[in-house]
């Protein structure tokens, strides 16, 4: 029998549904069998290879993304206990919390929550009694999406879309009127620029399953805040900045500590960049 041609895309996209699977579930107890199962490799190798190709083991993996929600929720919710917090993240106790919030950030949670956001200050303090965009509040059903994700800097998401796109026109789903999302789960203020995370991701069918190109998920149904960006997706983090620093404080609604969605309205190919519209949406908490 001759041996497999096993490719690092190949690797790639079973550990990402690995990781589809940990981010799913994040509150539930980790199932190695599952996990191995769900990546097609032997539960013998799976956390080795976890381990080798992210860059820390399946159960810091789980503590980490359980941290950094735990610190968005800090942030985004001045009335969530601390004690709530800290269970939700996995922690029995508030003491024990602390300490992994300390070693994790090198402040206590108290004071995380009361430190300005360095990115949100800077953007208020340069924009200062300039006009904000215009931003409305919208309710969405769920939404099942094919996606590719590149884990790394935003700057350099474009080869992914590349990517993206060649699968979805071999598929027929970038007609005429195609619905593409960008998926931001994590916030470059409390996650590593190496780890984060970013999802190209086309509308398609209920139906749809995944591939081994492309993993499925649902995009969450409810109520968003939708911030219009207009102009090239480099400023997207301008707009972001609006809608959470300047728009929520001021609304009496809450961000809901998950991931932001990008809804782009037009072809980048077929539009100047000036005149690119793109939704950031933000769901509101519950």
């Amino acid at each position: 029998m001759p041996p497999r041609q096993t490719t690092e895309a190949d690797y790639q996209r079973r550990l990402l549904r690995a990781q589809q699977v940990l981010q799913e579930r994040l509150d539930a107890p980790v199932d190695p069998t599952a996990l191995a199962q769900a990546a097609s490799f032997s539960l013998h190798h799976f956390h080795r290879i976890f381990r080798a190709r992210m860059g820390e083991s399946v159960m810091e993996h789980v503590r980490r993304l359980r941290l950094e929600r735990a610190a968005r929720r800090l942030r985004a919710s001045a009335d969530a206990r601390l004690l709530d917090v800290a269970l939700d993240a996995g922690y029995e106790s508030h003491e024990a919390f602390t300490r992994a919030f300390i070693t994790r950030f090198g402040v206590p949670p108290s004071e995380f929550r009361e430190q300005p956001p360095s990115r949100v200050l800077a953007w208020q303090q340069a924009h200062a009694g300039a006009p904000g965009v215009d931003v409305q509040v919208h309710t969405y059903p769920a939404l099942r999406v094919a996606f590719m994700r590149h884990r790394g800097s935003y700057a350099d998401i474009g080869h992914l879309w590349q990517r993206m796109q060649a699968w979805a026109t071999q598929h027929g789903l970038l007609g005429a009127d195609p619905v593409l999302y960008g998926v931001c789960p994590d916030d470059p203020e409390v996650t590593e620029e190496a780890l984060l995370r970013f999802d190209a991701c086309v509308a398609v069918g209920g139906g749809f399953t995944a591939t081994d190109e492309v993993g499925v998920m649902d995009l969450p149904g409810g109520t968003y805040a939708v911030g219009m960006h207009r102009g090239s997706y480099a400023r997207l983090a301008e707009t972001y900045l609006d809608v959470i620093g300047r728009w929520f404080p001021t609304s009496g609604y809450e961000p809901a500590p998950e991931a932001v969605i990008e809804h782009y309205l037009n072809d980048p190919e077929q539009t100047p960049e000036t005149e690119l519209l793109t939704e950031v949406r933000v769901r509101i908490a519950d």
